[in-house]
């Protein structure tokens, strides 16, 4: 999920679905290994086209529980996360909002520190302990970039720089997330120096709420 569905389960109380059915389970993993994605994805949009719309970045584990829910209950599962339980307190929501370039510029730098801190050692020791990208934990930023050179055929400056590049897709899709809940509060920051004045503006906010 990430940090945004953590925050909205937080804040908009957490779905109690329906225990996994394995077989059902089952019968949609050998449709996806058969079959591929977009099989899955044609009959999603059928049942729940309105998961296909809220999800931007739907992945395959997410995709298979959608169809899951749908073929336990009868319902989609978009129609029953509607009935949640709320926070029982007052909700204050803040954003910084980075200038794109310095944000920019910081995610590449700590890819870099990754690297150097030992990113590519522990995907290594991962594979040779038999991970892989069929683990849901390994198909993320870093982790699928590095195991898919250890196959060969990538160089590791293009690996690096593809990881960079992921990394930057990836915050623009949380940004798009966020940006989508018109209950945070947004302030504008462009570098560490701006800090005291955001802190105190945040502060201000907070105050007259």
């Amino acid at each position: 999920g990430g940090s945004g569905l953590y925050i909205r389960a937080l804040i908009d109380g957490i779905f109690e679905g329906p225990t996994s059915n394995i077989e059902i389970r089952n019968q949609l993993e050998h449709r996806l290994k058969f079959e591929g994605i977009n099989s899955l994805l044609k009959e999603l949009k059928e049942v729940d086209p309105i998961f296909i719309n809220k999800n931007f970045s739907p992945n395959n584990r997410r995709i298979i529980r959608a169809l899951e829910v749908y073929k336990v209950t009868g319902k989609p599962i978009t129609e029953l996360q509607k009935y949640t339980t709320p926070a029982p307190f007052n909700i204050i929501q803040i954003g910084l909002m980075w200038d794109r370039k310095i944000l920019y510029e910081r995610i590449n730098e700590r890819v870099d520190w990754m690297i150097k801190m030992g990113l590519v050692e522990e995907v290594k020791r991962l594979k040779e302990m038999g991970y892989s990208l069929n683990n849901n934990a390994l198909q993320t930023v870093g982790y699928q970039e590095l195991l898919k050179y250890f196959e060969g055929g990538v160089s590791f400056r293009d690996t690096v720089d593809l990881i960079k590049q992921n990394s930057r897709r990836y915050a623009k899709r949380q940004l798009i997330w966020f940006r989508a809940d018109k209950r945070i509060k947004w302030f504008q920051i462009h570098d560490e120096s701006e800090l005291d004045i955001v802190i105190n503006r945040v502060i201000n906010y907070f105050m007259n709420c």
